[in-house]
């Protein structure tokens, strides 16, 4: 845990001190501010750390654990506003710690395909540097893992991102409910991602 809370600031940390350069760029370049080819469409591989949390009622509750994701995304953007649809393969690791058994835990490894419709705004919108906030629906469907039992889940996602000339940074925060085989958000998943990805056009 003091590892991810530690990367957490170093992220924090890179995002305030692309900020500042972007104010000293802005600055340089202010009597010809933001004349440039808009990116009307981007698309390129996507490479994510994530950390999931299960919360099923009272039965147990898990640990945090690495796993992760990589796939494809598709950026449209006309303006200021984009959307950006993406496919991973998601790999997430587990612990459960069973109330009332006497073993510590059950470890195990389930993969997934994760479809998120991230709906988002650029608020610092350079040539080489932007500054995004986003959110949309996520669809996950777990395919192989612990008892290769299949369930379908559904969700919201919400995050920052930064580009930095091809280069995109994302992360986010992933609130899934099962929706197959049963119905349910008393059992839920929790996860958080750290991902980079490179823009091809």
């Amino acid at each position: 845990m003091n590892t991810i809370f530690q990367a957490k600031c170093y992220f924090l940390a890179v995002i305030f001190l692309l900020i500042s350069f972007s104010n000293v760029f802005a600055q340089q370049n202010d009597t010809k501010p933001c004349r440039y080819k808009k990116e009307i469409f981007a698309f390129g591989p996507k490479l994510s750390v994530n950390v999931a949390n299960e919360c099923h009622k009272r039965a147990y509750k898990t640990k945090f654990t690495p796993g992760a994701d990589l796939g494809l995304f598709f950026r449209f953007s006309p303006g200021r506003l984009y959307i950006q649809p993406e496919i991973n393969y998601h790999i997430r690791n587990t612990k459960d710690v069973i109330i009332g058994m006497e073993e510590p835990y059950i470890k195990y490894e389930t993969h997934h395909l994760d479809i998120p419709v991230l709906i988002g705004i650029k608020v610092i919108d350079f040539k080489f540097l932007k500054l995004r906030f986003f959110a949309g629906p996520e669809f996950n469907m777990r395919f192989k893992g612990y008892m290769d039992d299949y369930f379908h889940q559904l969700g919201i996602i919400a995050g920052l991102g930064v580009d930095v000339w091809r280069f995109t940074v994302d992360a986010s925060y992933s609130f899934l409910g099962y929706i197959y085989p049963h119905r349910t958000l008393y059992n839920r998943s929790n996860v958080f991602k750290v991902g980079i990805g490179f823009k091809c056009f």
